[in-house]
């Protein structure tokens, strides 16, 4: 496979925050049981700068989104983690939806191809310290107290997809053993859970990419049961817009990883990214597209996977949904008009697939967070 999309960094100091949409709330359908039912979550408004892309969204599929997936870094300017720790996190949860922090290990500068050898050993721990108690002040809510009812969770999917070839926390890049990932896993558990961080507050997620690039396999980088609250596959159909791929039903991309990663763990399985293009060998085919939306959330209820995150962002071809470059409806908010897929809308709007509560004040049951 060749190289992974761009990574998404923190907007610099001169962003403006858009101004937000009051948050609405349709009557929603009864949600599905915990036991059957799927958390329904989005790539979507930019690293929380844009939340409202994010309404619109919800307001054009029915319910909210219960995940919103961003990206962030391990850059220790302290202008950066203010960004996060006050304005982007603080946006994602005001709009009613749990974060899931994407936390690459990229550094301010040049990151070395060993960062996870130097993670493990200690190098960052000043960061890594003054991060996890900034994550337990924002946690604890806005009475600033932690383990009161007003408190919020988060997701933590730190150095994903370490299996491919194209990131320097995999051992591929840096001519490194994929037991220096594990360690640095381990190490950086070993610090929030120091800070007293449970499970009812954070979640991590292990997240392999769907194929193994670079000479390791997944099973490889896997730090144990003891580390790992989630496991999440990354995967896409490419279709025909790259000239070494073709086009492959959700099956065909999730099933060998899933197989894999169920005779690792019996812990609860995710899908972090995941989009599909309308490139074929015929040319662009929205109705292709269409079926495979249709196809993928069928087979998330199949494979009882808890939580599927649509990367809805184009970037090296047409991924999204809702906004994007095609489409085969449009929506409407204000001046802006959003392109969209009816299928993506008919699927997320069956009851196995679970939005926030905003009536909880911790959006998820504790169940629903932790997967069971």
């Amino acid at each position: 496979m060749k190289s992974k999309r761009f990574t998404y960094s923190l907007l610099s100091t001169g962003a403006i925050l858009l101004t937000l949409l009051t948050p609405w709330l349709t009557t929603p359908a009864a949600p599905a049981s915990a036991a059957t039912g799927t958390l329904l979550a989005t790539f979507y408004g930019n690293q929380g700068w844009a939340m409202s892309d994010v309404v619109g969204l919800e307001a054009w599929q029915g319910k909210k989104n219960a995940v919103v997936n961003m990206f962030t870094n391990w850059c220790s300017q302290t202008k950066t983690m203010d960004n996060l720790f006050n304005m982007q996190l603080n946006n994602i949860w005001n709009n009613k939806n749990v974060p899931m922090i994407t936390w690459e290990l990229y550094l301010c500068g040049t990151t070395p191809n060993d960062v996870e050898v130097k993670a493990a050993a200690g190098t960052y721990d000043a960061y890594l310290n003054t991060w996890s108690t900034r994550l337990k002040t924002w946690l604890s809510g806005p009475d600033a107290v932690y383990g009161t009812s007003d408190d919020r969770r988060a997701y933590i999917r730190l150095g994903h997809e370490m299996n491919g070839d194209w990131y320097p926390w995999g051992a591929a890049m840096g001519g490194n053993s994929p037991n220096d990932y594990i360690n640095m896993w381990r190490h950086v558990r070993t610090i929030f859970n120091g800070k007293g961080l449970d499970a009812a507050h954070v979640q991590w997620v292990w997240n392999v990419n769907n194929t193994d690039n670079g000479g390791f396999t997944a099973e490889q980088y896997y730090p144990g049961d003891a580390y790992v609250d989630w496991v999440g596959i990354d995967g896409y159909n490419w279709g025909a817009s790259e000239s070494w791929s073709t086009w492959q039903t959700p099956a065909q991309v999730f099933d060998d990883m899933l197989t894999r990663t169920q005779a690792i763990t019996p812990k609860p399985k995710l899908i972090g990214e995941t989009a599909s293009t309308t490139s074929t060998t015929a040319g662009v085919s929205l109705p292709a597209k269409s079926q495979w939306i249709t196809d993928l959330y069928s087979y998330i209820v199949a494979k009882n996977i808890k939580l599927v995150a649509w990367f809805n962002t184009d970037k090296e071809t047409d991924w999204a949904v809702f906004g994007g470059a095609n489409g085969d409806c449009t929506y409407r908010v204000g001046h802006t008009t959003y392109k969209c897929y009816n299928a993506y809308k008919s699927a997320v709007g069956s009851a196995s697939f679970i939005p926030s509560d905003p009536g909880n004040p911790r959006l998820l049951t504790d169940a629903q967070f932790a997967g069971q």
